[in-house]
């Protein structure tokens, strides 16, 4: 799914909520203001509200058991935060924090439920948001997952290149990597493109140590 169609989405939440506005009343719906820095939701809380961006930034971060904190995105209007808590019946999954000055609709989750249940558009919406928050996520890890068997491919060839071995087969390699020939090929055309290696048909047959070696320098800064 493209970017500019979960921009959509979230537009869409906007303008439900803006069209609406006997829903406020109905379902005691809250317009709130704050500023930078203040914590909207904590991680392992139990959920409280639901909240629908309408101005402002805000990011989201989890924190391990070890302390490490991780950030899960930096998200603009239409977002809305702690509805998978609400339905789910489970704590906040990460802390959410304004990073501008934010405006947002605030829900109980026990009335988000209710819209959900009496409000045909506005469910169709919030299930869309949600399906393409995940489809984003699950992009993102795929990305991930392909540089790192990149990354892991380079590691392979440096090592294979120290031993003077110059007929490399590509099976050998798919099978090394624990992935397909065709998998392989995508990536290796790439390290061709720019003269890392030379192939002949199954088999490479020529490695450029220097260029691996600062291909290798640039993924450990940004992958690891």
């Amino acid at each position: 799914m493209q970017e500019h169609l979960l921009t959509e989405y979230r537009s869409a939440i906007i303008y439900y909520m803006d069209s609406q506005p006997y829903l406020l009343e109905k379902y005691g719906i809250a317009f709130m203001q704050f500023g930078p820095q203040h914590q909207l939701l904590k991680q392992d809380a139990s959920p409280y509200s639901v909240f629908i961006l309408q101005s402002g930034l805000v990011k989201v971060v989890r924190t391990t058991s070890l302390g490490q904190a991780y950030s899960l995105g930096i998200f603009d209007r239409g977002e809305v935060l702690g509805d998978v808590e609400a339905i789910m019946e489970m704590h906040h999954f990460g802390t959410v924090e304004t990073i501008t000055n934010c405006t947002f609709w605030r829900i109980a989750p026990q009335q988000f439920l209710k819209m959900l249940s009496q409000e045909p558009e506005f469910n169709l919406l919030i299930h869309r948001n949600v399906i393409s928050k995940l489809l984003n996520t699950s992009h993102k890890a795929a990305i991930q997952s392909t540089n790192k068997l990149f990354y892991s491919l380079m590691i392979v060839l440096r090592e294979f290149s120290k031993l003077n071995e110059l007929q490399i087969s590509k099976a050998l390699l798919a099978e090394a990597l624990g992935t397909s020939t065709r998998n392989l090929n995508r990536l290796l055309v790439q390290l061709e493109a720019e003269h890392i290696i030379k192939t002949q048909q199954t088999i490479i047959k020529e490695i450029n140590l220097h260029l691996l070696q600062h291909k290798i320098h640039a993924y450990e800064n940004t992958i690891q």
